[in-house]
């Protein structure tokens, strides 16, 4: 089942692009699991506490408030 949050872009949720984008999983959020394989490249899990995301197959470019650098 898709789940729908108010964090995750317009037209599923509330989120704008353009108003509220952030920083994304993709520029190296070190609660990010890219999946294996060729799906990895774009896809994986958050395993931030404080994401709303946490625990949800994730998009690289969704992103979040909660993001911490892996420096």
């Amino acid at each position: 089942m898709v789940q729908y949050l108010p964090s995750d872009f317009e037209p599923y949720g509330r989120r704008d692009r353009d108003d509220d984008w952030g920083p994304d999983c993709s520029c190296g959020c070190k609660y990010f699991l890219p999946l294996e394989g060729r799906l990895g490249m774009d896809w994986g899990v958050c395993a931030n506490p404080a994401s709303p995301r946490a625990g949800l197959l994730t998009f690289e470019h969704q992103g979040c408030k909660a993001f911490e650098s892996d420096d």
